[in-house]
């Protein structure tokens, strides 16, 4: 009797083994819903103030770019095949589940770095693993730490903006606030106006071609970065300087048609910077 029981135990212990869950799968489910704790300011207060097709047709207040690159980094974690957790990683998966619990939005984005950097760390050479964890990292750029930026540099920031305005309208400025062309006013620029979200958009961006689409040197893919980054930075200024130029159109240039006009420039300007800087690669494929 006591063997039969020995034997059915073993049995058990064996199938259980065999269910255990992929650690990248893990891994990803909880990148997920620490992501949707992090997000969770933007999504309810979207479904609130707006209807179900604005919702849809604005991708929930969060940039196309975003969804699609979480999109391609979890797709990439999958294709790579890794067994079971390992102690260290059951460990860390409590402490991050831990952080998603505390209602403080900011700690599940630093949690969330956490694990996609301890991915990146983990995962073998040049794997899908690493390429999609360095994906999902960059994720966090504009979702989070854009906005941890602003806060300890917005005057530099926006006063950046404003030197790039004033100098395309030719008209003085103090601080953050520009002359209108005219002489009528000035035009000040709220944090809200800053080219910095966008140009977190292109840092992701670049990620996201470079990983698809590895490049032999790294500076290349700092470079295409840096490309994509400064035609955001123009993209956002030149919109500005129209609404100097032309006061009397404020609200539709600073209203939802404009801002529509902006987001789908940039990402044109984005795709197809990024396109064209790892052409090369698309034709080896």
């Amino acid at each position: 009797m006591r063997r039969r029981i020995n034997h059915t135990l073993r049995g058990d212990a064996t199938s259980l083994s065999r269910v255990t869950l992929n650690r990248n799968r893990f891994f990803v489910g909880l990148w997920l819903v620490g992501f949707i704790n992090g997000s969770l300011v933007y999504l309810v207060t979207g479904l609130r103030e707006n209807s179900a097709l604005y919702n849809v047709l604005n991708t929930f207040e969060i940039s196309a770019i975003v969804w699609v690159s979480i999109a391609v980094g979890c797709a990439y974690l999958f294709k790579q095949s890794e067994s079971k957790n390992s102690r260290r990683d059951v460990g860390l998966a409590i402490a991050i589940s831990f952080a998603f619990l505390i209602p403080i939005t900011a700690l599940s984005w630093v949690a969330v770095s956490v694990l996609s950097a301890y991915l990146i760390v983990t995962s073998p050479g040049d794997s899908y693993a690493k390429r999609g964890a360095w994906i999902l990292f960059t994720v966090t750029v504009p979702m989070f730490w854009s906005r941890v930026i602003f806060s300890v540099l917005s005057e530099h920031i926006l006063q950046f903006d404003a030197i790039l305005v004033s100098n395309l309208l030719d008209t003085e400025r103090a601080g953050n606030a520009v002359a209108f062309a005219d002489g009528s006013g000035y035009l000040w620029i709220a944090p809200g106006c800053s080219s910095l979200m966008n140009v977190s958009l292109a840092v992701l961006c670049g990620t996201v071609f470079s990983q698809m689409w590895p490049r032999k040197r790294p500076l290349q893919s700092i470079s295409l970065v840096a490309f994509a980054a400064a035609a955001v930075v123009m993209i956002n200024a030149v919109r500005l300087a129209l609404i100097g130029t032309y006061p009397q159109y404020f609200e539709t240039l600073h209203g939802s048609v404009g801002a529509t006009v902006t987001d789908l420039l940039t990402l044109i300007a984005l795709v197809s910077i990024c396109s064209f800087g790892v052409r090369n690669e698309l034709k080896a494929k």
